[in-house]
């Protein structure tokens, strides 16, 4: 194989593995921003719910 080519396909995947880290970390930091807390009522609530049928 032609060695021009290698470095293509290899500079290729760099940039493919950078991008999809790129967008990982901002989807990472996205869910810590905009995380929701969860209600301890609700919780309860499906317990006792769980156990009507």
């Amino acid at each position: 194989m032609d060695p021009t080519l290698i470095k293509m396909a290899l500079g290729g995947l760099a940039l493919l593995g950078c991008i999809g880290l790129f967008f990982g970390i901002g989807l990472a930091l996205a869910a810590h921003k905009f995380a929701v807390e969860v209600n301890p009522k609700v919780e309860e609530v499906k317990e006792v719910l769980a156990g009507a049928q």
